[in-house]
């Protein structure tokens, strides 16, 4: 019975980290990629537990709550839902680790050896702990995907409620086997759940409204001026669009707000890597659903405030590298005034445009 308990937890482990990196490489979610490499660790777990090896078994679940702690955090941030600024992100998902190894190195100084059982209920608590917090911090996407959130969020803290319990019941001969049966229930549950938050729209971040504007593949410039009497025409389509204005954004914009300042949906000035990586995402998709992607940049003077030309152009570089690949376009506003005459000119040679 034990062994079947171990062996069916491990299976549903493996079977949702892959399905968890087959969602990463589908739409580029990171926090996919962070929760299939938890998940992946933890069967591992199963193994250093069946073996025998408590400082393996220790480590691995450490390092699996975290993962699966950092995972939670970016899936916020793709979310938009603030949790914290991301230096304490960083620290919080790293604490199990850090714990854990602290404590494990104080065990190893003490030169007895392999740490017993019972040694294990500290940094099992530590695990169980962040995994409740994890879904505790999951609450967060009640908003946005309703009931599915709330119960992946209670299925979390409820497994590491179970965790926490793993030093004191596991040396229980009868419990053993019911103690892995409800660890692969629960791997179960929180597998459906989170599969059918990936297959869901709202996280593929793509609206399945058609386009009303259809434009030639590849880099339209407009001035501000002609951005006004095309926003019109741009109303109903499911754009991703990087702005510097919030004000009468249309519903159906998958919209940003570029700035310094913190606020909902919001961008900084500072973090292009993040605007290629949320175009080549939404690019990506669109492809998929055979809909052309429709990229609406109208913040490039101020990203010019903020960064060098040469980061500007290597930004720009790769956007339209992508926009070419799934033949998407995008719509930069540019006012030619505010760029001195050298630039101006190589922005138009990397982007293959004449205004």
């Amino acid at each position: 019975m034990l062994i079947i308990g171990q062996g069916f937890s491990t299976v549903l482990k493996l079977v949702a980290s892959g399905f968890l990196f087959r969602a990463y490489l589908k739409h580029m979610r990171k926090s996919a990629l962070f929760w299939s490499a938890a998940f992946f660790v933890d069967a591992v777990s199963i193994l250093f537990d069946t073996l025998e090896r408590h400082y393996g078994l220790a480590i691995s679940q450490a390092l699996a709550v975290s993962l699966l702690f950092y995972g939670a955090s970016m899936f916020l941030e793709e979310e938009d839902i603030d949790f914290s600024p991301p230096y304490v992100k960083d620290i919080a998902a790293l604490a199990p680790l850090v714990l854990t190894v602290y404590v494990l190195v104080y065990y190893a100084l003490r030169g007895e050896g392999e740490i017993t059982s019972d040694e294990l209920a500290l940094v099992y608590g530590i695990a169980g702990f962040f995994y409740f917090f994890t879904g505790a911090m999951l609450i967060g996407i009640r908003d946005i995907y309703s009931k599915r959130g709330m119960y992946l969020a209670t299925v979390f803290m409820l497994y590491g409620i179970h965790k926490m319990d793993y030093p004191f019941l596991r040396p229980v001969l009868w419990f053993a086997p019911i103690g892995f049966i409800l660890g692969a229930l629960f791997t179960l549950i929180e597998v459906a759940l989170l599969l059918n938050i990936i297959s869901s729209e709202k996280f593929k971040k793509l609206s399945s409204m058609p386009f009303k504007v259809e434009f030639k593949p590849h880099v339209v410039i407009v001035s501000p001026r002609e951005y006004q009497e095309l926003k019109k025409h741009l109303g109903g389509s499911p754009i991703l669009a990087f702005l510097r204005e919030i004000l009468d954004v249309p519903k159906s914009w998958e919209a940003y707000f570029v700035s310094s300042v913190t606020a909902p949906r919001k961008i900084s000035p500072t973090e292009l890597e993040k605007i290629v990586e949320l175009s080549h995402r939404y690019l990506m998709e669109a492809e998929r659903i055979g809909a052309q992607g429709v990229i609406l940049l109208n913040c490039l003077e101020y990203l010019r405030t903020y960064n060098e030309f040469r980061s500007i152009a290597k930004f720009l570089s790769s956007l339209k590298d992508y926009v070419t690949f799934y033949k998407g376009t995008i719509i930069i506003v540019l006012e030619e005034s505010a760029w001195d005459g050298r630039e101006l000119s190589m922005l138009k040679r990397i982007l293959n445009v004449e205004t």
